[in-house]
């Protein structure tokens, strides 16, 4: 990034220093070790499932949760550590509530 672009740039949009987390345990994914048609391993080093030998993905999960990719949403770290300081806020009314 030139120092111009840098000078210019808004430090929360601008995606040069922000990560993408997952929403439900804000860390990074990882791709998974098995295929995504038959859940099995892949046959020798290719793309090639080992159950159904047919051409095949790998999919994406949470690396702390191990939840595929269509259990989350990626979200910018700031997003997810404000959504944590709501759920807590929220969480600390409603014990008040209940206290009284």
């Amino acid at each position: 990034m030139s120092y111009d672009n840098y000078k210019l740039s808004n430090p929360i949009d601008d995606g040069y220093n922000n990560e993408l987390v997952t929403s439900c345990c804000g860390v990074e994914e990882e791709s998974s070790e098995t295929s995504n048609c038959c859940d099995s391993k892949f046959w020798a080093e290719t793309d090639i499932c080992g159950e159904c030998k047919e051409h095949a993905d790998t999919y994406m999960v949470c690396t702390e949760c191990g939840d595929d990719e269509d259990c989350y949403t990626m979200i910018e770290e700031y997003e997810y550590e404000q959504n944590m300081r709501d759920h807590y806020d929220e969480m600390k009314s409603d014990g008040d509530r209940d206290e009284r």
